[in-house]
């Protein structure tokens, strides 16, 4: 029996094929049907060759392990990444996903909330955001439903039809928040929720006051494909009382700090990076910086991989952005410059009149930290999962 890799673009018919293949206890890897080019080409180098393919037109090439697919049997691969043709698999298993699903549903109860969860998918199910509601209400019998996240402002909002027992869960993305509320009757909406897990790119200033001032019940998650989704989260009482948003680890979750990059310890991690790079069960290396408090709490403070270096100075975008964020949200990169090696560059939404307000502000850093460009737009590019574009961010800026 073969592996199966699922490539539907329809939310439903996608978790459909995910589910049989579950079912058969085939291996399954989840595709994503909006790749371009360069990672469908690269998607088809790793899937093994013979694996079915549903819902596009693909043929795999990949190896495969000697026993395959017995060695993968009931074996899910999540794509991670995926920008500029680099498609990566994180290998989930049954064991890994259910002490996700236990990890958040024993946070929840202990908040005196029912451990039966149900599921709303509004993400796509090829991530771990969209497929994880499945996983929630298939593990502790809840219910689940696919519904249209794009929110468009010409129509409903959607019917959700979840029973009033148990515990009703939504994942949204910031963006996706915002397009709600932007709806008369958005509040209420949201507020059929139980749990409104928030995550994807850092929240905008502007989302975490919706969420204080109408005492929304959204909880912000950190966490990554690697580690199925939410490791930690920050309860909606922290943000109602406008106190710096810091993650509790879940039940059974483990931070540390190697320097300053956060490692993790779970259950829920992924055996391994399809094909053949285990992963450490005793501790993940994330590409986080964060602080640790002596409560165990988290505070992420930025991609390690997002450094930039100008003139030999090491600068932080995150606090860049921190600093600027009093006039707008703002996209702070690095790009090549034949003086500086890297000049410091913010996209910014709003228009160009906020220009001598963010360079008042930016004085508050060192010179090297300065952005020496702002580029306006009308929003940050985005990926389905809420997380920034960083492509389309470098060619807006290039435009």
């Amino acid at each position: 029996m073969n592996a199966v890799a699922v490539f539907h673009r329809d939310h439903t018919d996608y978790l459909s094929a995910v589910a049989a293949a579950w079912g058969a206890e085939r291996p399954v890897f989840l595709g994503n049907p909006q790749w371009g080019p360069e990672e469908m080409a690269a998607a088809a180098r790793l899937i093994p060759a013979g694996t079915d393919v549903v819902g596009a037109e693909l043929t795999p090439t990949g190896p495969a392990p000697a026993d395959w697919p017995a060695s993968g049997r009931g074996h899910t691969m999540i794509p991670t990444g995926g920008t500029g043709g680099t498609v990566k698999f994180a290998v989930h298993d049954a064991r890994s996903l259910a002490a996700a699903v236990r990890a958040l549903g024993d946070f929840l109860v202990a908040r005196g909330l029912s451990p039966t969860l149900h599921g709303t998918t509004l993400t796509p199910p090829w991530h771990v955001s969209g497929l994880m509601p499945f996983v929630r209400a298939a593990v502790t019998g809840g219910r689940h439903v696919v519904l249209d996240g794009r929110f468009p402002a010409d129509a409903p909002l959607p019917a959700v039809k979840l029973p009033t027992d148990g515990t009703r869960i939504a994942s949204l993305v910031p963006a996706q928040l915002l397009r709600v509320l932007a709806h008369p009757d958005g509040e209420a909406w949201l507020k059929r929720f139980h749990v409104i897990l928030l995550g994807g790119s850092s929240v905008p200033p502007a989302c975490l006051r919706e969420i204080r001032d109408r005492r929304l019940p959204v909880f912000l998650t950190y966490g990554m494909t690697e580690t199925a989704a939410a490791c930690a989260v920050c309860p909606p009482e922290t943000i109602w009382k406008n106190q710096p948003p810091r993650g509790v680890p879940l039940p059974s979750v483990y931070f540390a700090l190697a320097g300053d990059i956060l490692t993790v310890t779970t259950p829920a991690l992924a055996q391994a990076m399809w094909p053949n790079e285990v992963l450490s069960q005793n501790s993940y290396l994330t590409q986080d910086r964060a602080e640790l408090g002596a409560d165990g709490t988290v505070r992420i403070l930025g991609r390690a991989d997002r450094v930039i270096v100008s003139g030999g100075e090491k600068i932080d975008p995150s606090r860049v952005e921190s600093v600027l964020a009093a006039a707008a949200t703002t996209h702070v990169l690095g790009l090549p410059d034949p003086q500086w090696g890297e000049r410091v560059v913010a996209l910014v939404v709003g228009m160009a009149e906020l220009e001598p307000a963010l360079r008042r502000l930016a004085e508050r850093l060192e010179p090297a930290a300065r952005p020496k460009q702002y580029v306006f737009v009308a929003a940050l590019p985005t990926d389905a999962r809420g997380k920034l574009d960083r492509a389309a961010a470098q060619r807006l800026i290039n435009a």
